[in-house]
């Protein structure tokens, strides 16, 4: 008899804490001080790097972390990654569009890359590294590049070749100025070399090759340039063997390119193949 009662005792103590339990569901509910969220904001956006991007885990994880600390501008540019790379446009200017909102020092030149380079959107582009140039007193970087160096690309890409060459000169001339020539981005000067050849300087542009291969010498894009303008000129031979190099580098991978997007001037092998053809067979250039 003793038993069945502390049998009945037990079973009736774990019914009443089972409906204090629903009836107050706030005993595992943690609070934070503000500064603990921020903490754990970060802490949960530096686990991101060990899932995909825009996987299931990660995304939960970055929701998570926005939970904590919804200003967090880092965390809304790591929800903007996966779209980008996906080519979907509006979900990338949702998220760095908040990430400007909360950190344009750090952000908005990013986000001007992005419109450079993956939507060709160029007016924002310029728009977005003059406002945060303007924020840090000085002309910054962003993804590793320097902000009049895209300046210059961004102008070449509107046909404002005489303000692509002013930005173009300004980067490349304050690098070797303060670095030297080997700390120029190449393409920089590939670039320029594209923009005197738009405005009718083939001699310069020349230069800007011979500098150019210096520094690179096999990079297929100076070759080929450099085989389309003395082709132009009629120097035939040396436009063929210009035209040679430019396709065996090529076909060794020596090529100006990026990953998801096609640059401005992309050269393909057929671009290569087409110029020597026309060059053997004695066309005159266009």
């Amino acid at each position: 008899m003793e038993s069945w009662k502390i049998s009945c005792l037990k079973f009736f103590s774990i019914l009443l804490l089972g409906l204090a339990s629903c009836s107050n569901n706030n005993w595992y509910k943690k609070e934070f001080t503000a500064d603990e969220k921020l903490t754990l904001a970060k802490s949960l956006l530096g686990g991101v790097g060990f899932y995909y991007q825009g996987t299931v885990p990660q995304q939960f994880l970055m929701e998570e972390a926005l939970s904590f600390d919804s200003t967090n501008a880092d965390i809304w540019r790591e929800f903007g990654n996966a779209p980008v790379k996906r080519g979907l446009a509006v979900n990338m200017q949702y998220f760095y569009g908040k990430a400007v909102k909360f950190n344009p020092k750090d952000w908005q030149g990013w986000r001007g890359y992005l419109y450079l380079y993956f939507y060709r959107d160029f007016k924002r582009a310029i728009n977005d590294f003059n406002a945060v140039d303007s924020l840090l007193g000085l002309v910054g970087n962003s993804q590793g590049q320097n902000h009049d160096y895209m300046r210059g690309i961004a102008n070449y890409g509107l046909g404002n070749y005489n303000e692509a060459l002013l930005c173009l000169n300004k980067y490349i001339n304050t690098e070797i100025a303060t670095n030297g020539e080997d700390w120029v981005d190449v393409y920089a000067i590939l670039y320029r070399a594209y923009t005197f050849r738009k405005l009718n300087k083939p001699s310069l542009a020349l230069e800007d090759i011979s500098m150019l291969l210096r520094l690179y010498p096999n990079l297929a894009d100076a070759h080929f340039l450099k085989a389309e303008i003395l082709y132009s000129q009629n120097y035939f031979d040396d436009a063929l063997t210009a035209t040679e190099l430019a396709k065996k580098n090529f076909l060794l991978g020596y090529y100006h390119k990026r990953p998801y997007i096609e640059v401005l001037e992309q050269i393909y092998l057929f671009d290569i193949v087409d110029l020597e053809i026309k060059i053997r067979l004695g066309e005159v250039f266009p």
